[in-house]
């Protein structure tokens, strides 16, 4: 996983392997989570795909969430990737940064390294 973080924006790009026979999907998704060196604070940023695509940023500091509408996701075969608008890192020291993927609200992947470009 790779965020690029910038001075008004947060790209997020989830890489993508081979596909993976599940059974009945009703969503799945990727997201990301970081916090500071104590272990407070950041952020979770995400995307979920099912009826609808949706992209959201969780502010963990102050309980609230902004939600991004499906054309600020673009997908490849190779990979899917998020440009957040008006997102920031929220932090200025970043401690845990992990990437998760989830299928019908259950982790299927987690604790995954994430590249995070400043």
């Amino acid at each position: 996983m790779l965020a690029d973080v910038r001075a008004d924006s947060v790209t997020v790009t989830w890489g993508l392997g081979e596909p993976v026979e599940l059974g009945d999907v009703e969503f799945f998704g990727y997201g990301i989570y970081y916090y500071d060196p104590t272990g407070n604070g950041g952020k979770r940023l995400g995307v979920r795909f099912g009826d609808a695509i949706t992209a959201w940023v969780f502010d963990n500091a102050s309980a609230t969430q902004a939600n991004y509408e499906a054309s600020s996701v673009t997908v490849t075969d190779e990979a899917v990737t998020v440009h957040f608008n008006d997102a920031s890192l929220g932090l200025d020291a970043v401690g845990t940064i992990e990437a998760y993927a989830h299928v019908n609200g259950h982790d299927t992947q987690v604790e995954l390294p994430v590249t995070l470009l400043r």
